[in-house]
């Protein structure tokens, strides 16, 4: 009989441990209140939460908190379930509108992002694993996470690490306002065009008053092909943030051909409470498995790493007068996120000869021209740096 009992609690345990029913508050930070950056004074600080018992690097879900951007905090994010599926979650305060003006709000945001990826190996952190989620105003600033990550005027020097990029791999925006030009158009109990509305506060004026600063506010307004994958989750009679805001998001993201998952919750509220059940869980889940958990070679293997990713490995070496590397060489090498890169050739001493790219560049390929008729006969080394990876290649000119 105690047998029989024993197995009954060790399958209960067991269920506990597979699909777990905690929500938020029950499992405490690994490491809180860390500041990330101190814009104008202001201490901007995150809590971090490991996994146990995961073999590293983690990848990471940013969560970043509602509030019409005037309240709300980074205290218990509704994450305790991905903390335990393996994920490292990050919940971020950043400067709310009574602070500072949009776009202060998403400079702080990627910020954050680039705190993440400075400090990846002392958190184990997976840099090139990243996804935010958030709701309403949270919602509304992951969603330009999304959508921003090659729009300069977006980023912002806040907290420094310029050198790496704030780029996410996915985006779980739960009831976010998408378009500010089109949130009155529907039913609300909300007055989102007058003086004193959450928009209006977050940019400095009533949306009627000012359209230039609603539309550069707009995730949509940045929508473009190279977005990554979202998840859109809304209450079909939310009252505060009109459903139709994700429609339009939604829409959008389709037009251009990024990956979107839309799902509408059928009801009339709006906040966590209408999302707090196990398949909302599940649907957040199974997103960021499909878009951060899928193991490749390329995430396992530093080596493929490089040569998927950085520079490729058929130069044409040596390199002569008469060959590629006459007048205007081409050097190809291709990012996986948008981020700061140089490109420096130096002589056979180390001394540096020209820096070739020293700036933020967007994920994909490059090509970069080289004049290299002045140079003298010799081997030289054209080193490319990123803020993830280094690699070195030798050149011998002949004349």
């Amino acid at each position: 009989m105690r047998y029989k009992i024993f197995l009954r609690a060790f399958a209960l345990l067991l269920i506990a441990f597979s699909a777990p029913e905690v929500w938020a508050g029950q499992i405490a930070p690994t490491f809180a209140d860390i500041e990330y950056a101190k814009p104008n004074g202001i201490s901007l600080k995150l809590d971090i939460y490991l996994p146990q018992n995961i073999s590293k690097p983690y990848p990471v879900i940013v969560f970043v908190h509602g509030g019409g951007w005037r309240g709300g905090s980074k205290e218990d994010p509704p994450t305790d379930f991905l903390v335990l599926l393996g994920y490292a979650v990050v919940s971020i305060n950043y400067r709310l509108s009574q602070q500072a003006l949009f776009p202060a709000q998403i400079y702080d945001c990627k910020a954050a992002i680039r705190w993440i990826r400075a400090n990846a190996a002392q958190y184990g952190f997976d840099p090139l694993r990243i996804g935010a989620w958030g709701g309403s105003a949270g919602g509304h600033l992951v969603a330009l996470l999304g959508t921003t990550v090659e729009v300069d005027s977006l980023e912002g020097r806040v907290g420094g690490n310029l050198q790496f990029s704030s780029e996410v791999q996915a985006v779980c925006d739960w009831y976010g306002p998408a378009n500010f030009l089109t949130i009155c158009d529907y039913p609300s109990t909300t007055n989102h065009c007058s003086s004193t509305s959450p928009e209006a506060q977050l940019i400095g004026g009533a949306i009627p008053d000012n359209p230039q600063k609603a539309w550069a506010a707009s995730p949509i307004a940045y929508v473009s092909k190279n977005d990554p994958p979202f998840l859109i989750m809304h209450s079909t009679g939310d009252m505060a943030v009109p459903f139709h805001q994700s429609v339009e998001m939604d829409s959008a993201l389709r037009q251009v051909g990024v990956k979107v998952t839309f799902k509408p919750v059928i009801g009339n509220l709006h906040g966590v409470d209408v999302f707090s059940n196990d398949s909302t869980r599940k649907a957040v889940a199974d997103f960021f498995d499909r878009q951060l958990k899928t193991p490749t070679t390329v995430e396992n293997n530093p080596a493929e790493i490089a040569r998927k990713y950085y520079l490729e490995q058929n130069y044409p070496n040596p390199f002569s007068a008469s060959g590629a590397f006459g007048n205007a060489m081409t050097i190809r090498f291709s990012l996986p996120l948008s981020e700061h890169a140089t490109l420096k050739v130096f002589d056979v001493t180390g001394r540096e000869i020209k820096t070739l790219v020293d700036g933020r560049l967007p994920a994909g390929q490059h090509d970069i021209a080289f004049d290299a008729t002045a140079l003298p006969s010799g081997v030289y080394f054209y080193q490319l740096k990123t803020a993830s990876f280094s690699q070195t290649r030798k050149a011998v000119v002949r004349r």
